[in-house]
């Protein structure tokens, strides 16, 4: 599979005197919607098509649950998501104070077929 890019340019901050650089973004096709993957994923399985999105949209209910619990989902060869903050920081832990902490963030770690896949990938101007 070829993913596409495209050159855009970009100054660095801490030298905003400095020529901007060409750096490469994705250009993206399409987004796949939920009804799409689980059309999809009942071609090559033997769960049909209601059911598959029925299981996706559980699966897009519940792990909001588990993540506002700060608990680490594992989705199998997928990957995991986990969430970390972002705070300033503090000389002492007695100056820290809640009111420090930015906000969370959701991180992605992929499972070993994703990164390989992505490994893989193509790439071409476009």
């Amino acid at each position: 599979m070829k993913v596409s890019y495209r050159l855009i340019p970009r100054r660095n901050p801490g030298k905003p005197e400095a020529k901007p650089k060409q750096y490469a973004t994705i250009v993206r096709p399409a987004k796949v919607t939920l009804d799409e993957l689980a059309s999809r994923i009942a071609e090559i399985s033997p769960v049909n098509e209601l059911d598959t999105k029925t299981a996706l949209m559980t699966l897009a209910r519940v792990v909001p649950e588990y993540l506002a619990k700060g608990a680490t989902v594992e989705l199998g060869d997928i990957g995991r998501l986990m969430v970390n903050l972002s705070s300033a920081g503090a000389e002492t832990e007695e100056d820290f104070s809640n009111d420090m902490i930015k906000g969370c963030k959701v991180s992605y770690r992929p499972g070993i077929k994703v990164y390989k896949a992505l490994k893989n990938v193509e790439k071409k101007k476009g």
